[in-house]
Parts: structure tokens; sequence; C-alpha cells
């Protein structure tokens, strides 16, 4: 258990302390989007063509013939639960990552909506979405084992992809940041490698997967704790901490009343959502899509779609529109 705590939180130490320097939130990464402001999107995506090759050459060692190697692919609960995180996401303002890392950073609203997380979790750790499982878990639930091509070759086209694009990209569709704030390169080069030095750290801590949320808390409730994901989980806080203090950016501050209840209500969802899809933003945006996974793509379509409908049906104009003709 020693060995699952010190290795879990140095896992979340370092991905709390990049989120925190990125400022990556996935709700916000997708609002941007929306909108046509594309830095954390383009961290995003270079952090998962790095990562897709990393886990790749990493499944090819010893310590990778321990992990996990592709989740399954559940339709139904996949656009399900994905379509309920991207809500959550837009009502909360915030994803899983975000309220951890945002809460050692010095958001103590954030609690109300991590309070809503671990609720929304436990409210539906039994249930079960009715559907087919078209693929399942390992290597035929990826894109790789679908193509039935060798994962190395098929994530470093993912890379090399991505890296053209992103060098032909033209135009500053950027958000104004803090001097503090890592420019998109720095948020994907550094992020693609705390998230396979997450993946060894995983494997010598005796888990089988690598960063994520999902199953902290059904899994203590049951009696069968996972001191890895928890102690990560907790490094995620203290390695926003850590990045705030050092950078200047730490400040406590609460929230309106009205902001407490939608941090508590999306929270909710965000937990909920997650353990239906079978991963977080965490779990599916990163890990999963680093993994290649048919399910993981599927659930980030969701999670996009989720927090531009959200969005949608919140704009001011929108609400106007449904006042006047009631």
């Amino acid at each position: 258990m020693g060995i699952a705590i010190a290795t879990g939180m140095l896992a979340g130490l370092a991905m709390g302390y990049v989120l925190q320097r990125g400022q990556l939130c996935f709700n916000a990464m997708f609002a941007d989007a929306w909108q046509g402001l594309f830095l954390l999107l383009r961290g995003w995506a270079l952090a998962v063509g790095l990562g897709a090759v990393g886990l790749a050459m990493l499944y090819l060692t010893p310590l990778g013939s321990e992990l996990n190697t592709g989740l399954p692919f559940r339709p139904v609960a996949n656009i399900v639960g994905g379509l309920m995180i991207g809500w959550g996401m837009a009502i909360a303002q915030s994803c899983v990552s975000g309220l951890l890392y945002k809460f050692g950073a010095g958001m103590v609203g954030a609690a109300v909506g991590i309070l809503g997380w671990i609720a929304g979790e436990l409210a539906v750790r039994g249930v079960v979405l009715p559907g087919p499982t078209v693929l399942p878990g390992g290597e035929e639930g990826t894109v790789p084992g679908v193509l039935g091509l060798p994962r190395l070759l098929v994530a470093a086209i993912v890379l090399a992809g991505v890296v053209v694009v992103l060098s032909r990209w033209r135009g500053n569709g950027s958000p104004r940041r803090p001097a503090w704030q890592w420019n998109w390169p720095t948020l994907g080069v550094v992020l693609g490698l705390v998230l396979v030095f997450g993946w060894i750290l995983a494997g010598l801590g005796g888990v089988d997967f690598g960063p994520s949320t999902v199953g902290a808390s059904a899994g203590a409730v049951a009696g069968k704790p996972n001191w890895w994901l928890i102690a990560f989980l907790l490094g995620i806080v203290a390695g926003g901490t850590l990045a705030a203090r050092l950078t200047g950016a730490f400040e406590l501050r609460g929230e309106t009343k009205v902001r407490y209840v939608r941090l508590l209500a999306g929270g909710f969802l965000l937990g909920a959502g997650g353990w239906i899809a079978g991963g977080c933003n965490l779990g599916h945006g990163l890990s999963g899509m680093a993994q290649l996974n048919v399910s993981s793509i599927v659930v980030v379509i969701c999670m996009a779609i989720g927090v531009g409908h959200a969005r949608a049906m919140t704009r001011p104009d929108r609400r106007g529109r449904v006042g006047a003709a009631g």
C-alpha cells in the first residue's frame, strides 16, 4: 500500500502542477473551441499524440504487459455518459480534474463540486445501462485493433498528423492568458510526458490503469479502496497548490450562492456520467485517447457536444426567447 500511495501521489502532483500551469480544464477547452479559441485544444491534441506514442512504447516493455491495453466500446453507455459529463462540465463550469487543481489553487467552492462528483458516482454505482458491448476491452477495443495494425505504427501516424495540422494552423484563435500560463506547445509536450509518466507510476504502484478519477469513491465505499487512485487525486490538489504558489496565482476565493448550486449539480453529473461512461475527462480524454480507444473517441466527442448543447441552451438570447414564448 505504501508504494501505491507514494507513486499515486507523485503522479497526481505532476499532473496537478501541469494542469494548473497550463490552465487545462476540459470545460474551458471545449467552451473555447465552440467560440473559435483553440489554445487549450492544441495543447491537448499534442499531449494525446505524444501520449499515444509513449504508451505504445511502454506496452512493449515488461511493465507494460501488466497494464490495461484498451477500454471496451459500449455505445449506449459511452454516449449517454459522455453527454452527461459534457452537461456537468457546462453547469459546474469545470471538469473533475479542474475542480481538483482549482481547489488546490484556492477556489474554496470547488469543494462543493467535488462533493457533488462523489455523490454522483455513488448514486449510480449500481446502474448498468442496456445495450451491447460492440468491442471488448484490450487491444480489440482500440483503433489499431480494429484496423489490424501495430499500435506503435498507428500512434506514430496520429502524432505525425497532429504535428502537421498544428504546424500549419494559422491565426491567433487563443484567449488572453496570464504571463505565468504556459503556451500550448509547452503544455502539450509536458502534459504528454506527465501522462506517460503517470502510467509508469501506475504500473509500479500495482494498478493497471493510469491517470483517471472514476472509481475512487465507489471503491472506498465498497471496502476495496484503490489507494493509488485516491493518492493520485489528492496529488492533483497538491500539484495545483504548488504551481499556484510558485507563480503567485494562489488566491482563496468563495463563490456566489447560485454558483455553489451549479457546482453541486454539475459535479453530480460529472460523477454519474463518468461512472456510466466508464471514464472521466482524464480516463477517456487523456489516458483513453492515448490508448487510441474507440470508446474514448466517442466519449470525448459526446463531452464536446454536451458542453456545446448546454451552452446553447443557456445563452442569454435563448433564455429571452424561451421566456417570451412562455
